[in-house]
């Protein structure tokens, strides 16, 4: 649709005008997320039982900040955000999931998802493989629904590393799933005997991983390969590009 925000520099075949820098949106978006999940005081909020906040105290916030933006650009961080971190209603926003304040947000569970994703570091692995996914000060441990959404997650951290976890066993152990759409999943804790692939970087940056079900059957346009893991019940071992 034209006459929309965009994340290009061409729309509609026209040259589009910087609104919003790079540095400038990520600065706002830790900041939403702070004060939405976390902190309200980061922004001099108030936030419901549901975790709403006034959209206009938000703008106000921003503000005095020195991040001052308008409602329609704020609304299309929102829309183009990559992970689906917030959400917009009736004048009020506030953060789908990762709070670790105490509000009351009401998922629907999952009862289809065949596989997600946690992306984090190879530096955790020896913890996570002993001991599961906890929510540490997390309300719920939070899982992507794709290979992409995780990339995202573990392109943060060192040495990046993608698990993809068996969402049917995690059922069958009696554990709930949530939807926090559009592109996550809650859960209390993740069990680790779940597991079914790994993917990762290498150092050389080559693109690596596993062919048929899991990484490899979703992610072909990497041109993914990989080897069976040896002496493990978790199916197999696959290495991705992050």
């Amino acid at each position: 649709m034209c006459g929309r925000f965009v994340e290009e520099e061409k729309h509609c075949d026209r040259p589009a005008a910087l609104v919003l820098d790079g540095a400038t949106r990520l600065k706002i978006s830790k900041l939403l997320s702070l004060a939405l999940r976390h902190d309200p005081s980061a922004l001099g909020l108030r936030l419901d039982k549901e975790g709403w906040a006034d959209l206009d105290a938000v703008l106000s916030g921003l503000e005095k900040a020195g991040l001052g933006i308008d409602a329609a650009v704020l609304k299309a961080l929102v829309e183009l955000d990559d992970k689906g971190r917030f959400e917009l209603r009736d004048g009020k926003i506030r953060a789908r999931y990762g709070h670790s304040i105490d509000v009351s947000i009401s998922y629907p569970e999952d009862a289809a998802a065949a596989a997600l994703y946690h992306g984090t570091s190879m530096d955790f692995l020896p913890a996570i493989l002993r001991e599961g996914v906890l929510p540490m000060r997390r309300r719920y441990v939070h899982l992507a629904v794709d290979v992409e959404t995780a990339c995202l997650n573990a392109r943060r951290r060192p040495r990046p590393v993608v698990l993809a976890v068996d969402a049917e066993c995690l059922r069958r152990r009696g554990y709930r799933i949530y939807a926090a759409p559009p592109r996550m999943a809650a859960m209390a804790m993740l069990a680790w005997p779940c597991w079914l692939w790994l993917c990762f970087s290498t150092s050389r940056g080559g693109l690596r991983g596993g062919s048929g079900e899991g990484c490899g059957e979703r992610l072909p346009r990497l041109g993914l390969w990989g080897r069976r893991q040896a002496a493990s019940g978790a199916g197999l071992l696959s290495l991705c590009g992050l």
